[in-house]
């Protein structure tokens, strides 16, 4: 099995600095948009609904002001992720109970071992997202070239 790069899930076009958004709706929201008009996902409507869907089930606020909302869509055309740091801070269910300002949607075809791509992005995503300089980085990014940045930068003393 072949190791997935960051630099392979990452699309400067699925990507967005202050976004509008004052809540969980309106910021997958913004995120869908990005990816039906990059071509990732048919139409927004389904997909919304079972990114909402996946919601109900459990907490997608990782902590340290980041959420990674996702969930399988009949709706997707390709795996990918949209990635936006919005405006303002946006209530959210997370592990440490504070609001987030970047917010990581996956978007994952359902059926045909969609989920197993997602699995290996979402562990990739997840192991940078682990680490304080990415999130600083992350959270300081004036546009999408610095975001990408912050996941690609490796830094002294990393695995």
């Amino acid at each position: 099995m072949v190791d997935l790069k960051i630099e392979e899930i990452l699309d400067n076009e699925t990507m967005g600095v202050n976004l509008p958004g004052k809540n969980k709706e309106e910021a997958i929201h913004e995120l869908a948009k990005l990816l039906l008009e990059k071509g990732y996902i048919k139409e927004t409507d389904n997909f919304e609904k079972d990114i909402f869907y996946r919601e109900t089930l459990g907490k997608t606020g990782i902590g340290n002001y980041i959420a990674i909302p996702h969930g399988q869509s009949e709706s997707v055309l390709k795996n990918g992720i949209a990635i936006g740091k919005f405006s303002e801070e946006i209530e959210w269910e997370t592990l440490d109970d504070k609001p987030v300002r970047i917010v990581c949607l996956f978007c994952v075809k359902k059926g045909d071992g969609g989920e197993n791509e997602h699995l290996k992005m979402l562990a990739v995503l997840a192991g940078k997202l682990g680490k304080e300089e990415v999130v600083d980085d992350l959270l300081s990014a004036k546009d999408t070239a610095a975001m990408k940045e912050a996941f690609l930068l490796e830094r002294e003393g990393w695995q």
